[in-house]
């Protein structure tokens, strides 16, 4: 299977609600599989409910059966109260996603219970209204991550696509959600360290890891073993204790808004940690009235991390893309892909 970035999948899944097939998302932990349907929800203004599969055995996703009698005179049969977490269209609203997450570590059974749904957007008496789609989302085998083999006639009922984070895209996402700015430039300094499953260990690097990181360094104790400590258990103690050593680095910064006031009063640094957190704060501060002199400060970069800058700001405010001083900047250096 071929992997695929996350803006691509986000393009893809968007046709599929809109074709009304079933799609299944696969990959790694923490690396924003749940997060991406929400995403294609909210973009295209619809609501969305999701579940987890693995919650359910085949009797809950069937439903409840009753007694049920169309009057007093016909006869009794056997009918099924499906479960509430199943869309309606007079509570729900005529459009939306149904998103069915952790659906490889249900039991092959309840699994196969959800056939007739994906195959046919039916349970038993129960129909999915016309305006939701279906998507799902999992961990793969390769994981260690107690799923499950999808049954044959499962797969076959889905469109499925494997995720695979990259940088940029990690970073533009990191910009536009706050992340720490120090955090965004480690991990530019080293990106292996992104995403780096280990099963043998409690706690390994994801997107999902470092953004809770990002969380406890908003309230973690400045003293350096501390936040090691408190770094290490979301991330291991390897990258802890790397990351630990940059935002030392890091922390030798002059005063970014001195900086970016007199763009002279830069000293050149060969560092190359302290260039990436050099870059990022500036970038932090980008706006319409701080982009002229942030532009002559990046001009003292090497191109490298004038680059890094740059993407910051935009990542930021795409709108400074129209600003003359960034327009001015890609002109001189069309050969740079943004």
């Amino acid at each position: 299977m071929q992997t695929i970035n996350p803006q691509s999948l986000i393009s893809e899944l968007k046709d599929a609600v809109k074709a009304g097939y079933p799609a299944m998302v696969w990959g790694g932990p923490g690396i924003g599989k749940s997060d991406i349907p929400a995403q294609v929800a909210a973009e295209m203004n619809m609501n969305i409910i999701d579940f987890r599969a693995n919650l359910f055995d085949p009797v809950d996703v069937r439903g409840i059966p009753y007694l049920a009698q169309a009057n007093a005179e016909s006869p009794k049969y056997t009918s099924w109260a499906v479960p509430d977490v199943f869309p309606i269209a007079e509570r729900d609203g005529d459009r939306g996603i149904l998103f069915i997450d952790e659906l490889p570590t249900a039991p092959p059974a309840t699994q196969n219970a959800f056939l007739q749904l994906l195959l046919n957007r039916k349970l038993g008496d129960y129909e999915l209204p016309v305006g939701w789609a279906i998507l799902c989302a999992g961990n793969r085998l390769t994981d260690a991550a107690a799923v499950y083999q999808m049954p044959s006639p499962v797969r076959n009922r889905l469109a499925h696509y494997e995720l695979e984070p990259t940088l940029d895209d990690w970073i533009q996402w990191a910009h536009q959600n706050d992340i720490d700015t120090d955090l965004i430039s480690f991990i530019q300094y080293r990106p292996g360290l992104l995403s780096n499953f280990d099963a043998d260990e409690y706690a390994f690097p994801t997107p999902r890891a470092w953004s809770m990181v990002s969380k406890k360094l908003s309230r973690a104790n400045t003293d350096p073993e501390r936040l090691f400590y408190g770094v290490a258990s979301l991330v291991g103690d390897g990258p802890a204790g790397e990351f630990v050593a940059f935002r030392d680095i890091a922390s030798r910064l002059p005063d970014i808004d001195v900086l970016i006031k007199d763009p002279s009063k830069y000293k050149r640094d060969d560092n190359p940690a302290l260039l990436y957190a050099l870059a990022n704060a500036v970038a932090a501060r980008a706006a319409n009235d701080t982009m002229d002199n942030i532009m002559k400060l990046a001009a003292k970069l090497v191109v490298e991390y004038q680059v890094v800058l740059v993407k910051g700001c935009l990542a930021r405010d795409k709108e400074l893309r129209q600003h003359p001083a960034i327009r001015n900047w890609i002109t001189k250096n069309a050969n740079v892909i943004l």
